[in-house]
């Protein structure tokens, strides 16, 4: 945990205006920051982080690249707020000398890798699905729409500057806790899954009329693979359909990032359609597989965040 937070601090410039009481409990109800959303680094494309914020708890997929090049995600179900009392004197020295007088919010938890059946399969077996841990990411925010991402992962580390990808007009505003707007329609911005099947998942940006989805799932040989519908856009009240990619790129502890590696591939389209705010139905062609799954917003923590 250490070494991750000296990465973070090492790159981290001056921040002001940051209380170091960050828990949704020191806030008003609907006034506490969520950081849930996609973020990426805009000179570095072709790799994000997603991120669903309830609680004090973050649950993070990485969508990178393997060594070989193919689609790799990682997964932290459980990055918890750092409090201030948790701080090691080294640390609270570092940042004295970086001219921090306030703690930005930290969350840190362990990385995994996951395996599980195929996205073709016609039934999903539970019993493929098994994790693996790998390292630890830690996420600093220095703002609600800028941070840093540090990790390590086997014997590399590395450490990104990060913000939220705007790719549409309206960009919205999340809170943990508080209430959804009763018009100007629903925002879908979440973790979506299907509980009978855990293992798998779509993680949604809701932008305006356009939604971003990234689907992290399961190749032929189990291992795990991400797809993403970077724009689907409004077909109806509540149905949202696009293209879905498949995308190859440099590994993940490539340094400096090569972007003319990044390629992507149309492999297939996709639907979703929702009948209320929690759920819905997730429906794909892909790589000549049709199937439809009902999907609903995972609830890992109370307060949820809340988008409008």
């Amino acid at each position: 945990m250490k070494r991750l937070f000296a990465l973070a601090f090492a790159l981290l410039l001056p921040v002001c205006g940051w209380a170091q009481g960050n828990s949704y409990i020191n806030f008003a109800n609907g006034m506490a920051p969520s950081y849930a959303g996609l973020w990426w680094n805009a000179a570095e494309p072709g790799w994000g982080v997603s991120v669903s914020h309830q609680g004090d708890i973050l649950f993070a997929v990485w969508y990178t690249y393997d060594h070989d090049g193919t689609p790799m995600w990682l997964v932290m179900p459980d990055a918890v707020l750092v409090d201030a009392g948790d701080m090691d004197m080294m640390s609270m020295m570092e940042m004295s000398m970086m001219g921090m007088t306030r703690m930005p919010p930290i969350y840190t938890g362990s990385l995994y890798r996951s395996r599980g059946p195929a996205f073709s399969s016609a039934t999903f077996d539970r019993n493929a699905v098994g994790v693996t841990e790998v390292g630890m990411a830690t996420f600093l925010f220095t703002g609600n729409n800028s941070g840093v991402f540090a990790y390590t992962v086997g014997n590399t580390s590395g450490s990104k500057n990060i913000s939220r990808m705007v790719f549409s007009s309206g960009m919205p505003s999340c809170s943990v806790g508080g209430a959804a707007k009763v018009t100007g329609g629903i925002n879908y911005q979440d973790l979506w899954w299907r509980a009978t099947e855990p293992g798998w998942g779509l993680n949604i940006a809701h932008q305006g009329n356009i939604l971003f989805a990234t689907w992290y799932t399961y190749d032929a040989a189990g291992k795990g693979m991400w797809l993403v519908m970077s724009s689907a856009a409004r077909t109806g009240d509540n149905t949202y359909a696009g293209a879905v990619y498949r995308a190859t790129g440099p590994s993940f502890d490539s340094a400096p990032w090569d972007v003319s590696k990044v390629r992507l591939a149309e492999v297939g389209s996709a639907t979703l359609t929702f009948t209320d705010g929690s759920n819905g139905t997730f429906a794909y062609a892909v790589d000549g597989v049709t199937q439809s799954k009902a999907i609903q917003r995972m609830v890992y923590a109370l307060p949820t965040s809340v988008c409008n």
